[in-house]
């Protein structure tokens, strides 16, 4: 089973980024064309108007601060680019107990073993994409997008975990601070 969030306003989070990329997940970039990014102010794309959940926060609040590292200025006036972002998951099971029977010999006699795996904790695992996409409000048209692949574990996202899945994304993203 597969579920698609898009958690660009106020969408309540449901499921959370633990641990963040998972170990060796790079970074996937797609942007439109050759020609250099309009974008010089951003905003958030228009949600619903439901309150933002504490995972909304802080994915918007690690974004500003990457964006505006990087040059950026947060707008709501007639914004250059939109921001939005998606968490998709699906369910992977867990692995299931197994037992390992092995024999050996040598000069000293034969000699025999049993092993069991044991997996613990729940039976499924979340497993997913974070993405960061990057719409020109000009073109009204998708123009960069950024994902990682994630492992999920709680119901809120933290601030460290924030930080890291969309530092690891914006990195790839254009530099505006050096011109």
């Amino acid at each position: 089973m597969t579920n698609r969030i898009l958690l660009s306003g106020g969408w309540a989070a449901v499921l959370v980024l633990g641990g963040c990329a998972t170990q060796g997940s790079a970074v996937r970039v797609d942007q439109a064309g050759d020609t250099d990014l309009a974008c010089r102010t951003f905003d958030w794309r228009p949600a619903s108007a439901d309150a933002a959940s504490l995972t909304d926060q802080r994915v918007r609040a690690a974004a500003l601060k990457k964006l505006e590292e990087k040059g950026y200025t947060l707008t709501t006036d007639k914004p250059d680019c939109q921001i939005a972002y998606v968490l998709s998951t699906q369910d992977r099971p867990k692995p299931k107990p197994s037992v390992g029977v092995g024999v050996g010999g040598g000069s000293g006699g034969a000699r025999g073993g049993i092993g069991v795996s044991l997996p613990i904790g729940s039976h499924k695992q979340q497993v997913g994409t974070f993405t960061l996409d990057v719409v020109d409000v000009a073109k009204n048209a998708q123009v960069w997008s950024g994902s990682v692949d994630v492992g999920i574990q709680a119901q809120q996202i933290s601030d460290e975990e924030a930080d890291q899945a969309v530092q690891v994304i914006l990195e790839k993203f254009p530099d505006r601070g050096a011109k």
